[in-house]
């Protein structure tokens, strides 16, 4: 599991070519393996996560037609992750269909 992989192109002091709707569409994938090993990450390792996730959140919109219809979708269905994965519901979160007590504090 590389947080880095997460966090390319989410963090713009990481990353100065960021936020390529393509890109960033598979970043549920990213984002359920750092979910795995969370109680593993140290503190700062946790806070970029965190910043990466309010980035996720805030650009939902821009990703949101590619997980409505792209691979992502697939997996949904494939899948069917809990809504408690957020990251797997950017498209919903855009729309304002996603209930909001499900997200974490820290993308609020």
């Amino acid at each position: 599991m590389s947080i880095q992989q997460y966090l390319y192109g989410l963090i713009p002091s990481l990353d100065e070519g960021l936020l390529e709707p393509e890109t960033i569409s598979r970043k549920a994938y990213d984002r359920d393996e750092i979910a795995e090993a969370w109680d593993d990450l140290d503190g700062e390792s946790q806070e970029l996560v965190r910043r990466a996730d309010r980035e996720l959140v805030q650009n939902a919109g821009l990703v949101a037609p590619y997980w409505r219809q792209d691979e992502v979708a697939w997996m949904r269905r494939k899948e069917q992750p809990p809504l408690s994965r957020w990251w797997w519901w950017l498209d919903k979160i855009a729309d304002g269909s996603y209930p909001e007590e499900l997200l974490p504090e820290w993308v609020k």
